[in-house]
């Protein structure tokens, strides 16, 4: 074995040996044929088998390492026949290696090259079955070439393979070269492909020319792309090709003269993939995102969009991150919508002569909105210290008709309403406080019979809250106050005069909790003083109203518990008896106006409230007594709660005379005489995890004092849900006067709300899924919600197709009103997703526990 000289810079030491060991020659084995598959196949390392989700896997065998591996950038060569020049060049008859750390080149024969200058070895050329190999790398060419100086590899007629899109970076397997011999097996997304050249300027960094692209396995490859020039730069987890044919079974479908797109998950500025399709809203239509990596913490995506029926649309998606805060922008507009003048002019000659003044009232609003339909979310959460925060939950849109016409991501916080909010809060030990401004924009959209009412703005709130415990007496003293100044626009073509103006609750107390390990004890009692200072009343409501009221409440309960077994199982089951007394006293407020109060949904833990309203605006009297029982069963060795029980009745001991109309006759119940009753109905709840796969919950109000005696209202849902993959949601809702209609009067059964909800994701092959949701209305005969998706999944490529329809309102004639909703979109793996839209967010607002999968790699 010889040697050649070190040079003194260890940097550029090149070792190159002549090993005389015929085990390492390659010089009598035939490369395989890479002209069939089977020899693609062959010389990747694929290996077929069907227990994986591309049907194998790649294999590929340790990098030996160099054994001085505190100098990476060492290069060894070694040889097994080599004649050798000390000026010149050195000829290598066989196996030729070339190591360095993280990297080795291998060809059956060698030429090495000196500078004429310095006699130090400048490069050296490759040929014959000459392999490149890397940390899941793999190149195969006929002939190299190696710069010593620049460290760069050259290859010619190369088939390559390299893994991408993994989350952290492959770290180099590299062991001693004596011990070389294992292998591994890569299951990670690889794409391969073939090309005239190869080139390595820099580690990572690898340069093709008129190559091919794919990330199917080799066995089939069902879609590849031809480009004239392609980077994988896997520094910045991003690819470009120049002159770019996409072909789907080798027939070219799209050209495109430059791609950049994603080989890992790192965010990059560039051109995301188009979508594109039709739709009845908005004729054809084409959309081409630009990303924008414009920080590590901020970032941008501009979305101008081609509508054939409206015209041209820019969205623009801001998301930013900071120390303090984290939220997003999103920006809307298109000038000059086409089909939104028509519906204009059409709808002036088809309501125009109307005589109903809501419907001119309207008519009005959409002849006076602009053509140029605008639409902004803003929503951000910051927090400048332990104690101080923010929230800002903003949308608004340009005009009555524009959810119905364009959907770019708007929330709405019911039908046609959407809020508009900003809080500043403090919590201390002590003290915790909110300054809140609130609004919300109600749409009302010109044929929707059941549109929403104009709901009141607060401008501002302030919300100031404390609780003081003292530990020698054990008293806890504490006060609400709030002041909130009430606004409201009238809906359209109504002139009835509502109340605006100030509010300002205090209300303070004092408890005395005694908590033992079986039992506690909380009397409280509290003072609810309450003021208005109020506008625009009408005649014979007062200007300044007031209230007080004493509140006195006290709650007790029982905790016993035991040791059983189930199933093989030991659990703790608990015993919770509990007693909850509320005393207010009568209190005249109907010349209190509501601003925010509704009747509470008669719930099992609404049994243990001190008020029946949601709201200040009205406290209701009581005399009553709630009593339930709770029982728990806790798994001892998780902790567990797998299965939670109770069941609890109101006894009134005095009518209720406090309600929400402004007469003492008036009931807040359906149900004739509610507040006379003596007792409440029965609330019931259930929670039940069977195990980590099936649970179960119910929610329930039987009436026994109701002439048929029925259950009022029920809530019974069931999921499943094993992984991502399989999920089922079973739900039934039934609401006593839950599902009126406009003009609807009297206690009918019709206006009763029975409805069933089914949505699941269930695969039904390898690679075929589906996904559905159906929510039929029982009592009006006709469906809320319908969904329907299939979705096909390979390793390399994916194709989901999802409808539905989903229930908006009441057109003329109570009429139900739809909004269909198509898209197609196709994923291939390694270069990215494209169709006519993305249905996820839709899909998880539709499937409790969905999770999407649609063209991520494995």
């Amino acid at each position: 074995m010889l040697m050649a000289k070190r040079s003194k810079s260890i940097k550029e030491t090149v070792f190159f040996c002549l090993l005389l060991l015929p085990g390492l020659s390659y010089a009598g084995e035939a490369p395989p044929s890479l002209l069939t598959r089977e020899g693609i196949q062959q010389a990747l390392g694929w290996q077929q088998t069907g227990k994986t989700q591309c049907g194998g896997y790649y294999w590929e065998p340790a990098i030996a390492s160099l054994e001085n591996k505190a100098h990476p950038d060492t290069i060894e060569i070694t040889s097994n026949q080599m004649l050798y020049a000390f000026h010149g060049t050195s000829e290598s008859q066989g196996k030729t290696i070339i190591r360095r750390f993280g990297q080795e080149i291998t060809g059956n024969k060698a030429y090495l090259y000196r500078d004429p200058n310095t006699g130090k070895l400048s490069a050296i050329d490759l040929f014959g079955h000459v392999t490149l190999r890397e940390p899941n790398t793999l190149v195969l060419a006929k002939q190299a070439h190696f710069d010593f100086q620049t460290k760069a590899p050259s290859l010619f007629d190369v088939l390559y393979r390299t893994a991408i899109y993994s989350e952290a970076k492959p770290k180099p397997e590299l062991i001693p070269i004596e011990q070389a011999t294992h292998t591994q097996k890569i299951y990670q997304l690889s794409a391969w492909g073939k090309s005239n050249t190869f080139n390595q300027a820099k580690p990572k960094v690898y340069t093709l020319d008129d190559a091919s692209y794919t990330t199917c396995p080799p066995t089939q490859s069902l879609w590849s792309v031809k480009t004239s020039h392609l980077i994988l730069n896997k520094e910045t987890g991003r690819g470009t090709a120049t002159h770019a044919r996409l072909l789907i079974k080798e027939v070219p479908v799209f050209y495109m003269p430059y791609i950049n797109f994603p080989i890992d998950h790192r965010r990059q500025t560039g051109f995301l993939w188009p979508t594109f399709g039709s739709s009845s809203k908005s004729g054809y239509f084409f959309k081409a995102p630009f990303y924008w990596n414009i920080a590590p913490n901020y970032d941008m995506s501009i979305t101008p969009s081609l509508l054939s029926t409206r015209g041209v649309q820019i969205i623009d998606h801001v998301r930013y991150l900071t120390p303090s805060s984290e939220g997003y922008f999103k920006i809307a507009i298109l000038p000059n919508d086409k089909a939104f003048g028509t519906l204009q002019e059409t709808s002036e000659e088809t309501y125009g002569s109307s005589s109903n003044s809501t419907t001119q009232a309207k008519l009005r609003r959409l002849l006076n909105a602009s053509t140029t339909r605008k639409s902004l979310i803003w929503k951000n959460e910051s927090r400048f210290n332990e104690h101080w925060s923010s929230t800002v939950d903003y949308s608004y849109v340009s005009d009555d008709n524009y959810l119905r016409d364009l959907s770019t991501g708007v929330n709405e916080v019911t039908q046609n309403q959407l809020l508009q909010q900003a809080d500043v809060t403090y919590k201390g030990k002590i003290w915790n406080f909110i300054g809140r401004v609130q609004s919300y924009e109600t749409l009302h959209p010109l044929n929707m019979a059941n549109s929403t009412d104009n709901a009141y703005n607060r401008y501002p709130q302030l919300v100031l809250n404390g609780l003081y415990p003292q530990e020698k007496t054990g008293l806890e003293y504490f006060i609400n106050n709030e002041f909130t100044h009430f606004t409201i626009l009238n809906n359209p073509g109504s002139f009835n005069k509502k109340p605006m103006g100030n509010r300002i609750n205090t209300q303070p107390g004092i408890s005395r909790p005694i908590n033992l390990p079986y039992f506690y004890l909380t009397p409280r009692v509290q003072f609810a003083l309450t003021k208005y200072q109020l506008g625009d009343t009408e005649n014979q409501q007062p200007n300044l109203p007031s209230r007080s009221l004493p509140i006195f409440d006290i709650g007790s309960g029982l905790y016993f518990d035991r040791d059983v077994a189930l199933f093989s199982h030991t659990f703790t089951q608990t015993l919770e008896p509990q007693i909850f007394y509320t005393y207010i006293p009568f209190h005249n407020q109907n010349d209190l106006p509501i601003f925010d109060t509704s009747l509470n949904q008669l719930t099992f833990d609404q049994l243990f409230m001190y008020n029946r309203f949601s709201g200040i605006d009205r406290i209701g009297d009581a005399n009553q007594i709630s009593t339930g029982v709770t029982t728990r069963f806790i798994d001892q060795q998780s902790g567990y709660e797998k299965i939670r029980a109770g069941v609890g009745q109101i006894l009134y001991f005095k009518n209720r005379r406090v309600t929400l109309c402004a007469t003492e006759n008036c009931n807040d119940n359906p149900e004739p005489d509610f507040n006379k009753r003596n007792r409440s109905p029965i609330s019931g709840v259930i929670r039940y995890s069977l195990n980590p796969i099936w649970s179960l919950q119910s929610d329930t109000i039987w009436d026994p004092l109701m002439k048929k005696q029925k259950l009022t209202n029920e809530m019974l849902g069931l999921h499943y849900q094993t992984d991502s993959y399989h999920i089922l949601n079973l739900v039934y809702t039934f609401a006593q006067g839950g599902d009126r209609y406009p003009h609807d009067t009297g206690d009918k059964s019709s206006n009763n709300l029975s409805q069933t909800d089914i949505s699941g994701v269930w695969p039904v092959t390898h690679e075929w899924s589906g996904v559905a949701r159906w929510t039929q209305n029982l009592n009006r005969h006709n469906f809320q919600n319908l969904l329907f998706g299939v979705q096909y999944d390979t390793c390399c490529w994916a194709i989901r197709l999802v409808a539905g329809k989903e229930f908006i309102g009441l057109g003329e004639n109570n009429t139900a009103l739809y909004n269909p909703e198509v898209f197609v979109q196709f994923a291939l793996k390694g270069l990215g997703n494209f169709g006519t839209g993305d249905p996820t967010q839709m899909l998880k607002n539709s499937v409790s526990g969905y999770q999407t999968q649609f063209g991520q790699d494995y």
